[in-house]
């Protein structure tokens, strides 16, 4: 374990998407750097289980009836095993109450903190109403809330202070996986086929917007096929019937990441985003982009000069000939030592530290 801090994980929710990527450079970093503690969904053991010569694991099923009555059901279980760690830092899970010396929450999903004008089934708005109230009310517990961007992070702190809520808020990005970006980019482009390219299929994603504007440039770009990356299940007929629309429900990362880098363009036509990794690794491999003005996204391009165009009453910002070296990226190495910079300056500034 690691030498200076025991660390537990919570990443019992996170089995695919932005999180199944952070869980694997978590586990994966940590199991080179003397070991931690972590809570895992046992549909993903093959993965974990490459990474134990220093980490322990803990799995946990998909019982959801359960997880409705008790998000932590098992924490007791754990802590009578293992002890009280130094940081309990839990992915998108309220905390419950006071389980580390530290408790720390980090925003997974934004969806939890706002759903207003956004578009989602019935069944996952009441899922997504009823994860706010839990967060918001398992911050009297929470020493640090990170988010993947400060657009996150300002919604629960805005929401927390409304309770009279104090603990030390900050950003935690994303990522990138520096060697698999290399070896891509050191790749000549391959230009078979032009086509434009979107990740994920969830309603907020809006998909048939995404090939509105795929039709609106497809001329003028020679575009020949429209990729879209996702479960076919969550796409409109009318998308799916389209005679240049390519589905592709499951891939590997090395070839989306391929897929990436030959595409003309990549779109993104999201209502809302924490900060997502496809447009990030999107902004390091592809030639153009065009993005859903929203605050996540804005984020990622404020060091660029974009232009505006509008669909339907939404603007969308297009990018062109992206300078990579204008993109505010960092390594998942440098991601943890951030993790260990907030530890140590929340350990400088506060008593809120418990002491048992």
């Amino acid at each position: 374990m690691n030498k200076k801090h025991k660390w537990l994980f919570n990443f019992s929710s996170s089995r695919d998407g932005g999180g199944l990527i952070r869980i694997s450079e978590t586990i994966k970093w940590f199991d080179y750097n003397n070991g931690a503690y972590f809570i895992v969904n046992d549909t993903i053991k093959d993965l974990v289980f490459k990474y134990n010569k220093n980490n322990k694991y803990f799995f946990v099923s998909d019982n959801k009836f359960r997880r409705i009555l008790s998000d932590g059901y098992y924490i007791p279980r754990i802590i009578n095993e293992i002890g009280i760690p130094d940081v309990y830092f839990s992915y998108g899970i309220p905390v419950f109450k006071e389980i580390g010396k530290i408790n720390w929450f980090h925003i997974s999903n934004a969806l939890t903190l706002k759903t207003d004008k956004i578009s989602l089934p019935l069944k996952t708005l009441i899922k997504m109403l009823i994860l706010k109230k839990r967060i918001i009310k398992s911050i009297r517990y929470t020493n640090i809330v990170t988010g993947e961007s400060e657009f996150s992070v300002n919604l629960l702190r805005q929401e927390a202070g409304k309770k009279k809520f104090s603990c030390h808020y900050d950003v935690l990005p994303n990522g990138y996986d520096i060697k698999a970006i290399k070896e891509i980019v050191n790749k000549k482009r391959e230009f078979l086929v032009k086509y434009a390219i979107t990740i994920g299929t969830y309603k907020y994603k809006k998909i048939k917007v995404a090939l509105e504007l795929f039709h609106e440039i497809k001329e003028a770009n020679n575009l020949k096929k429209f990729i879209i990356i996702g479960s076919a299940s969550n796409i409109p007929k009318s998308v799916i019937n389209d005679k240049f629309v390519e589905i592709v429900p499951s891939i590997s990362r090395k070839n989306l990441l391929n897929l990436l880098y030959n595409a003309e363009y990549y779109i993104s036509t999201s209502q809302i985003e924490n900060s997502s990794n496809a447009v990030l690794e999107a902004l390091l491999l592809s030639k153009n982009i065009i993005l859903s003005n929203i605050p996540s996204h804005n984020e990622m391009l404020r060091n660029f000069k974009t232009k505006t165009i509008t669909l339907n009453n939404m603007e969308f910002h297009t990018l062109k000939n992206i300078d990579n070296n204008e993109i505010e990226a960092i390594s998942w190495n440098e991601v943890f030592k951030k993790m260990f910079d907030i530890i140590n300056n929340f350990k400088h500034s506060s008593d809120l530290i418990r002491k048992d």
